[in-house]
């Protein structure tokens, strides 16, 4: 006999566990951030009971956590954690949730075996934003096959991931957080973070890492030179850190350009809106995307948005309409987009504008919890 979850008419509220690994703010990526809040949001709004497993427990005291350990070898101990937890937990849980992104095949073979033993439907959230490369596919495809519903957090995810096991469906759903404005001025935020009003600051956030390209940002500074970057007042804000950040600091000092770029390391989450309401361009420069969260933070925060012609970025991002972009790797373009944002006001306006309308159009926080309600709610055991 099948059990429709979370019928509330019935007086019956649905248990979910919840498979999320690492959360922010101990790791800073889009995928722990976005499962930070939304984790948050389902412990306090959610008629759901909660269950979640990570490596460290959240500041949310709702829910009930159950520790994973980082035991070497990750591949050997987490299927023994994670077949323990669910052993303890077969009979409370309706539904499991997992997010998604590069992995061993074991991890993800291990999910899925696990839960269908135990016949737990699962649902699974794709974080990782190219198109899938396995060398070994039949355990990833075993993982995704069997998962009740899968989501992806961009179209061109759900798209690649269709291609490699198309008889699959995806659904595309946006990883929102709860954006919020700061409250300051402009002009006092850019004094407390150390800079005159009359400077023009273009804000990288991201992680510092290879397929982000912070490092041709840096090299696109260096080719507009210091005496045009004296000349328009440009300055670059890198937040974040990474495996980089020593190559970066490194490519600062070598080009003499401490005076214009500023690595402000890791964030907290609290004080971001001060950095997107001080900045006057935002700047993405990866090689590939799935839905950027600093990317729709940019747009929310009516920021001119330069962006990397890469996949992901080019579908939420229309050039000439909502942002300029440039060629990914063609450091002489991007430093040319940069100068022609910061000297060309009516156009950088405009399309500051745009932006804040799109995301008002295409986002809402709202609008994605509730879809993700409605796929929990679906799913039903035997």
């Amino acid at each position: 006999m099948k059990r429709t979850l979370n019928n509330s008419e019935n007086g019956y509220n649905s248990k979910g566990l919840y498979i999320l690994g690492s959360l922010y703010p101990h790791v800073t990526g889009g995928m722990e951030i976005f499962n930070y809040y939304f984790l948050d949001y389902q412990l306090n709004k959610s008629p759901d009971e909660i269950y979640y497993i990570g490596e460290k427990k959240t500041d949310n005291e709702g829910g009930i956590y159950i520790q994973l350990k980082k035991r070497w070898p990750v591949r050997i101990f987490y299927p023994i954690q994670l077949f323990k937890a669910v052993y303890k937990l077969r009979n409370r849980i309706d539904y499991a949730y997992i997010s998604y992104a590069e992995q061993s095949w074991i991890i993800s073979f291990s999910n899925s075996l696990i839960l269908k033993y135990f016949k737990i439907p699962y649902i699974i959230t794709i974080h990782w934003g190219k198109e899938p490369d396995w060398k070994f596919k039949y355990p990833f495809i075993y993982y995704f096959r069997h998962a009740r519903t899968v989501i992806g957090v961009s179209e061109p995810v759900c798209t690649a991931f269709k291609k490699t096991i198309p008889d699959q469906e995806f659904q595309y759903v946006p990883p929102l957080i709860p954006f919020i404005h700061s409250r300051g001025q402009k002009s006092d935020l850019k004094k407390k973070l150390g800079y005159l009003n009359e400077e023009k600051l273009l804000l990288f956030v991201g992680s510092m890492k290879a397929m982000k390209n912070p490092d041709k940002i840096i090299l696109a500074f260096q080719k507009i030179g210091s005496k045009s970057l004296e000349e328009q007042n440009i300055r670059l804000i890198l937040v974040g850190t990474g495996d980089m950040d020593n190559h970066l600091k490194e490519m600062i000092e070598k080009y003499q350009l401490e005076k214009y770029i500023r690595m402000e390391g890791l964030v907290n989450r609290d004080a971001i809106p001060d950095y997107y309401k001080a900045s006057d361009a935002y700047v993405i420069s990866s090689d590939y995307e799935g839905t950027s969260l600093s990317l729709l933070e940019a747009m929310y925060n009516s920021l001119v948005i330069i962006g990397s012609n890469a996949p992901g970025i080019n579908k939420m991002l229309v050039n000439e309409q909502n942002s300029l972009l440039y060629e990914t790797s063609n450091t002489d373009q991007l430093a040319e987009t940069i100068i022609r944002v910061f000297s060309d006001h009516k156009l950088s306006k405009n399309l500051a504008e745009r932006a804040f309308k799109d995301f008002n159009l295409q986002y809402s926080y709202e609008s994605m919890i509730k879809k993700y309600q409605t796929i929990f709610s679906s799913v039903s055991i035997q």
